[in-house]
């Protein structure tokens, strides 16, 4: 069984690439339900074109700035743990123009696919399985999606495992035995299954306030570019930026391509396999072939 499209077309690379130096400008103020600033809520301006975003936080007055974004038509919302608000779609951006939208935040349930993997290290039931799957299946993905957002029997949970195993076979062949993996779908079955052992919400748990992490002012001031990955089985898990300003990111897993990105449309240019052989691309670049491999590639283009 393959991953569902909409779940790939999630599948996003985020890092920070060469912006322009003019453009538009979203800004305004983000206010929690007692109508006064909210503190770290993130921000997120879409291009409904390019998929291309821009994440920003609001500051401790709630004050938010999203600049230099080419000319188009965006999808603007916020996201704050535990708290929800309408996204305003169809903001019209014209080049250099500067637009201002407001948010007033409502109180709702803290949502499992909301935590962070340290948040869940905290909560989830201690097991054999745990430390497995923290160890063996976090280095390349998270839980939000691919775990918490999912309901699945048994049977759904073992398939799933099966899947990863068949897929990343090469770095999870001789990790994950057969009893690891039947502990590991066992476990998450008991976590995200139609009987969870969880509660709907984390907050329900006592020790919930103790994980979440307070931040500094100065990490307001943090902006994310995120590109989705198109195609299916996109696992991207590097990027390396290019002399003219593309960018090379090596998919590993069953797609094992090298995919190149033009970080100001959003669009990925080709894909080239890692040779006639096919061999795994992180092979090569546990060998730190990549700078070579960008070199040789470029000679081709």
């Amino acid at each position: 069984m393959k991953f569902q499209t909409k779940l790939l077309a999630l599948l996003s690379l985020a890092f920070s690439a060469v912006a322009p130096c003019s453009g538009a400008t979203v800004s305004g103020t983000v206010k929690n339900p007692d109508g006064g600033p909210f503190e770290g809520a993130f921000v997120q301006a879409q291009n409904t074109k390019t998929k291309i975003s821009v994440w920003v936080l609001s500051d401790r007055q709630g004050h938010y700035r999203v600049e230099n974004l080419p000319a188009g038509e965006y999808r603007v919302q916020v996201r704050a743990p535990g708290f929800r608000v309408d996204p305003k779609s169809g903001v019209n951006l014209t080049e250099d123009q500067s637009a201002s939208l407001d948010f007033a935040l409502e109180k709702g349930a803290v949502r499992w696919n909301e935590l962070s993997i340290y948040q869940a290290k905290k909560l989830w039931p201690e097991e054999k399985a745990k430390k497995t799957v923290f160890t063996n299946c976090f280095i390349c993905h998270g839980f939000q999606t691919r775990m918490a957002s999912a309901r699945r029997d048994a049977d759904g949970w073992q398939d799933r495992v099966q899947f990863m195993r068949d897929a990343m076979h090469f770095s999870l062949g001789y990790r994950v035995t057969d009893q690891d993996a039947a502990d590991i779908a066992s476990y998450l079955h008991k976590l995200y299954g139609e009987d969870s052992v969880l509660p709907k919400s984390p907050a329900e748990m006592p020790n919930y306030k103790e994980t979440v992490r307070p931040f500094s002012s100065e990490a307001t001031n943090i902006v994310y570019v995120e590109y989705d990955m198109p195609g299916p089985s996109r696992m991207p898990f590097s990027a390396a930026p290019a002399k003219d300003g593309s960018v090379w990111i090596p998919n590993f897993g069953i797609a094992n391509k090298i995919s190149r990105l033009n970080p100001k449309t959003g669009e990925m240019l080709y894909q080239v396999r890692s040779g006639p052989d096919r061999r795994p691309i992180e092979d090569d670049l546990r060998r730190e072939v990549l700078r070579s491999v960008v070199v040789r590639l470029d000679t081709i283009r």
